[in-house]
């Protein structure tokens, strides 16, 4: 995968993360899920920065990348 998709995955897997560990929170249940998602969002995120020589992108390429993204997705079908 490219590092552009292995970004947007991490970036959209945080808000469900946090989303689950809410529901958990407020049903009296262990966030099981919601910190296996951030673990994964973390992970994905670090190896993003690890092996691009920029760091990772800013909060500012998301809507460029997202965009640049679903275009690709478009092309294959």
């Amino acid at each position: 995968m490219e590092l552009e998709t292995l970004f947007l995955l991490g970036v959209y897997l945080l808000p469900l993360a946090m989303v689950s560990t809410m529901a958990a929170w407020t049903d009296s249940r262990k966030p099981v899920l919601g910190l296996a998602l951030l673990a994964c969002s973390g992970g994905l995120l670090a190896w993003v920065w690890v092996q691009r020589p920029d760091g990772l992108y800013t909060l500012r390429d998301i809507p460029e990348l997202t965009v640049a993204l679903v275009a690709r997705l478009m092309a294959h079908l």
